[in-house]
C-alpha cells in the first residue's frame, strides 16, 4: 500500500503507480482510495477497465441510454456465465449491439473513468495481483500513459470553460425552457432534469452519458445562459426573459428572490 498527500487533479500519483504496474506487466487491480476513488483493472500491464463512482460504467451507459434493455443485458450475462465466455461476445452474438459500436463505447467509458479518477483526489493506492475479473473488459487493454495523457488534456480543456464544480447543483435558468421550442443535442433532457438538486455526476448517471461529455455540455450551456448554479445571485445573462409567460412577468430581482426561496426550502427538506 502506498499513501500520498491528498492531491486534487491526481494524474501524478496515478502515473507513478501505473508506471510500476505496467513495467511489471501486472495483471490484477490497482485500488485507489480518495474522492471519488475506484479500481483500475490491468491485464499484462495494460488497463482493461476502470471502476469508479465518479463516472458511469459501460453497463450504466448501455442501459440508461436505452441502447439495450435490462432483460437483454441479464440474458447476455447469464449466457456468458453458463458458457464461461465473454458478456461482450454474447451482446454481439445476440445482435444487441455491434462489435465496433461496443468497442467504441468501452474505450470511451474507460477514458471517462480515468478522467474522473484523475480529476479527484488520491489518498492512497495498493496493487492486488491476480486475474482481471471484470464483466466488460477492453480488449486489447489501453496503454496507461496514453489514458493519463488524455485525462490531463480533458482536465485542461474544462479548466478553460465555466464547467460546474463537483458539488455544484444545477438549475435551468429562467426563460431557458420555452413551450414548443426544442434546443436539441441533448440539451432539452438536461434542462428537464436540472432542478437545483442534481450535480454533473447525477446528470451523467441518470442520462447514461459520459461524465466528461456531460461536463463539457454543461459548461457550454452555462456559457449560453441556459444553466445556473448560483440561484440566489442570478447573473443578468442567465437567459431570463421577464416577458416570457413562464416568468409570470417578474423582474430579474424578483426571480432571484424566488430562486433563493426555492433553494432554502430544498435545503431544509
Amino acid at each position: 500500500m502506498h499513501t500520498t498527500e491528498p492531491e486534487t487533479g491526481s494524474v501524478g500519483p496515478l502515473r507513478e503507480a501505473l508506471v510500476v504496474c505496467a513495467a511489471a506487466g501486472m495483471s490484477g487491480v490497482l485500488r485507489v482510495t480518495g474522492d471519488p476513488g475506484g479500481a483500475i483493472h490491468l491485464a499484462d500491464g495494460r488497463v482493461v477497465a476502470v471502476e469508479t463512482p465518479g463516472a458511469p460504467g459501460p453497463e450504466v451507459i448501455l442501459l440508461r441510454s436505452n441502447r439495450l434493455t435490462r432483460a437483454g443485458w441479464d440474458a447476455a450475462v447469464r449466457a456468458a456465465s453458463a458458457s464461461g465466455g465473454r458478456v461482450s461476445r454474447e451482446l454481439v452474438t445476440r445482435q444487441v449491439t455491434g462489435a465496433g459500436e461496443l468497442e467504441a463505447l468501452l474505450r470511451t467509458a474507460l477514458a471517462d473513468a480515468m478522467f474522473a479518477l484523475a480529476s479527484g483526489t488520491v489518498a492512497e493506492y495498493r496493487a492486488e495481483p491476480g486475474p482481471a475479473g471484470v464483466v466488460l473488459p477492453v480488449e486489447p487493454g489501453a496503454e496507461p500513459g496514453a489514458l493519463l495523457a488524455e485525462a490531463s488534456r480533458r482536465i485542461q480543456v474544462l479548466s478553460l470553460l465555466p464547467a460546474p464544480g463537483k458539488d455544484d447543483q444545477l438549475m435551468a435558468a429562467p426563460g431557458s425552457v420555452r413551450p414548443g421550442v426544442r434546443l436539441g443535442d441533448g440539451q432539452d433532457e438536461i434542462l428537464a432534469l436540472a432542478d437545483g438538486g442534481r450535480t454533473a455526476r447525477d446528470l451523467a448517471f441518470t442520462l447514461g452519458r459520459g461524465i466528461y461529455a456531460t461536463m463539457l455540455q454543461l459548461a457550454r450551456m452555462r456559457q449560453a445562459g441556459l444553466l445556473v448554479t448560483d440561484f440566489q445571485g442570478l447573473p443578468p445573462t442567465a437567459g431570463v426573459d421577464p416577458g416570457h409567460p413562464g416568468s409570470g412577468g417578474r423582474s430579474r430581482p424578483e426571480l432571484r428572490a424566488l430562486f433563493g426561496l426555492l433553494r432554502s426550502i430544498k435545503s431544509r427538506s
